[in-house]
């Protein structure tokens, strides 16, 4: 019996068909329970046997066996007239092979969308699980542009792959035309050959999707099965041009040696390497692949339209600020208006196990993340520094001591309530700043559940506190701004970009608070007697060294602004004279973004694939023996000492 548009299967009803793979038929359904879409597989009602409905089941198996971002996810299996079936998330966008036909894409952007996805596949591998059928079909991107991997059909553990397993594909694959070919192209000489296959034969397979991307054809061909067959085994594929950034070419060519001891030995070393690329500038050159120029205007129409959409419903949501909360405030400078009042915060309300929270920049709200928001793939929520809010009036300045007081206890409430397993930290400036300070622990007030920490162009030392040196000058019986201290601040730009940034940032923030600045005050002097009573970059490297001590995944960036440029460039220095950071500078986690000012860094594109990242990287350092989150492991590490 067919399935049909209007069937229900329990909770799920049968919206619309997707399409067919190999082994089954895909339809978009609706989860009445939850008010959500779904992808349902089921498996062809010829392929009914034992031996298919034992890999549908592995496929299943296989793919809940994995948390990952760039990985489907499984939801439910089951049973319906006769028929087996498979509920995943359904992916709102396309394939990766429709991604390139719909615009020219650069090497830098193929490169920072398939890493997520060399992620996956290594979190798979280090579970013992081999993908085997790695294509651009198999890798499906969403409309907020994320890749994630699919059909684990073919999977299999890697101790059990043998020889009869891998040649089989093919024979079931003549049954259905078209199929044999696209896997064919993607196979790995071991795999072709019949071979016990391992990762490395993954590793192969990504390294010709990640040929066919950046080249626009395909690394092996052959006018009959055969011939694609022999060229895999014995063949080279044709040099990539030189147009493409030799680093990268690099990379592919090792992905792509016959002998798999030539190869990488595991898919994290290529992780690595990819996510170095993504730090050079020479991935900014363009590529070739793109649309037929017939409906490449469409594409971009439908493509922008996609972009507008919110994909996140965003709702303003209050903390409390009880008596309990205010108790463990500064009693000597506590206002009592703070008591019994409210943090506002935002919340996207997307039901997810890992929950991001924002922290905001001087002057700044919640309102900034709020593109960020709409379209995170995870939980997320960002409160507004007390006495920042838009509307607020009168406002009441607070130490940020007392501010970060708060947020603790706010963070505890939301991560409690979210049942969230892993907690990831984002903070822009002073809220980076803050960040490091919510990190630190005493006998009274432990660290609060964090796993994983982006900082963005947090201060390093008293010279990059340009606009809070400003505010901090300011007399506190005399909030009005200064004209010279303005014009102080404007003459430190050294490029256009900058002098624009800076003006269009006093602008936004000047108005909101319409010469009521003490709270900017205060803040500002706050950051400035810290780092004016410690000179040097002695409270970077404190901050750096608790960071690195209290959470698994941590990123430092910094944009390519001349003041941060020079600070860091001093920072190396002075670790290679004194060993301040450590023996070696960290260049995995202090980082550049190259052609990005700083509030470039606020990009939601980059920030999004940055939370990616360190989800992933979280995931992957997380100990499965204990269960424990790694904040949790962190802490444990800490105690033990």
């Amino acid at each position: 019996m067919p399935v049909s548009i209007g069937d229900k299967l329990g909770p799920y009803e049968i919206i619309a068909s997707i399409g067919a793979g190999g082994m089954g038929e895909v339809f978009k359904a609706r989860d009445t329970r939850l008010d959500r879409f779904v992808a349902i597989k089921f498996l062809f009602a010829d392929l009914a046997d034992s031996a298919a409905r034992r890999r549908f089941q592995r496929e299943a198996q296989m793919a809940s066996s994995l948390n990952h971002p760039h990985i489907v996810t499984v939801h439910d299996v089951g049973e319906y007239v006769g028929r087996q079936y498979l509920v995943t998330e359904y992916i709102d966008g396309g394939t990766l092979k429709e991604w390139t036909r719909t615009d020219k894409r650069t090497c830098r952007e193929i490169v920072e969308l398939l890493v997520g996805v060399a992620d996956g596949l290594a979190t798979a591998h280090a579970a013992d699980i081999v993908h085997r059928d790695i294509k651009p079909d198999n890798i499906l991107i969403t409309r907020s542009g994320y890749a994630k991997l699919a059909d684990f059909g073919l999977a299999k553990l890697a101790e059990n792959s043998a020889p009869d397993e891998a040649t089989s594909t093919l024979t079931e694959g003549r049954t259905r035309p078209g199929v044999v070919i696209g896997t064919l192209a993607y196979m790995s000489p071991e795999q072709a050959s019949g071979n016990p296959l391992g990762a490395r034969s993954d590793i192969f397979s990504f390294g010709v999707v990640l040929y066919e991307m950046v080249s626009g054809r395909k690394p092996f061909a052959g006018a009959s099965n055969l011939e694609v067959l022999q060229t895999i085994i014995h063949g080279s594929p044709q040099p990539l041009s030189d147009d493409i950034p030799a680093a990268l070419r690099t990379v592919v060519e090792k992905a792509l040696e016959k002998d798999p001891a030539d190869r990488y030995q595991s898919m994290r070393e290529m992780v690595v390497d990819l996510r170095r690329l993504t730090r050079q500038r020479a991935l900014a050159q363009p590529q070739v692949a793109s649309a037929p120029s017939h409906w490449r205007g469409a594409q971009e129409e439908l493509r922008n339209a996609e972009r507008a959409e919110i994909v996140n419903q965003l709702v303003e949501r209050r903390f409390t600020l009880g008596e309990r909360v205010c108790r463990k405030l500064n009693r000597a400078t506590l206002d009592p208006r703070i008591i019994g009042d409210h943090l506002h915060y935002v919340d996207n309300q997307l039901r997810s196990d890992v929950l991001v929270f924002f922290l905001h920049g001087l002057g700044l709200d919640h309102g900034d993340f709020g593109p960020i928001l709409k379209r995170l793939p995870y939980r997320g929520v960002s409160p507004t520094l007390y006495g920042c809010e838009p509307n607020r009036r009168p406002r009441v300045a607070m130490s940020l001591a007392d501010h970060v007081v708060i947020l603790r206890e706010w963070l505890r409430d939301v991560a409690g309530r979210c049942q969230a397993t892993t907690v990831v930290m984002v903070g822009f400036s002073l809220g980076a700043d803050m960040g490091f300070d919510l990190l630190l622990a005493s006998a009274d007030e432990p660290a609060p559940p964090i796993d994983a920490f982006l900082s963005l162009e947090c201060n390093v030392s008293l010279d990059t506190c340009f606009v809070s040196r400003v505010f901090a000058g300011i007399a506190p019986d005399r909030p009005e701004v200064l004209i010279a201290e303005l014009r102080q601040l404007v003459d430190t730009t050294t490029s256009l970009d900058e002098w624009l940034n800076i003006h269009e940032y006093l602008v936004k923030v000047l108005r909101k608070y319409q010469g009521d600045i003490a709270v900017l005050q205060r803040a500002g002097a706050d950051i400035v007697r810290r780092f004016s009573e410690t000179p040097g970059f002695e409270v970077f490297a404190r901050r750096f060294k608790n960071a690195r001590d209290r959470v698994p995944a941590l990123q430092m960036v910094f944009s390519n602004a001349a003041g941060s440029q020079a600070a860091l460039t001093r920072l190396k220095l002075e670790n290679l004279d004194s060993g301040i950071l450590g023996s070696e500078f960290p260049e995995d986690v202090i980082t550049v973004s190259p052609n990005a000012d700083h509030f470039d860094l606020m990009d939601a594109g980059r920030v999004l694939r940055q939370v990616d990242e360190l989800v992933a990287e979280t995931r992957t350092r997380r100990r499965p023996s204990t269960g424990k989150t790694g904040a949790e492991l962190s802490a444990s590490r800490t105690s033990d000492r």
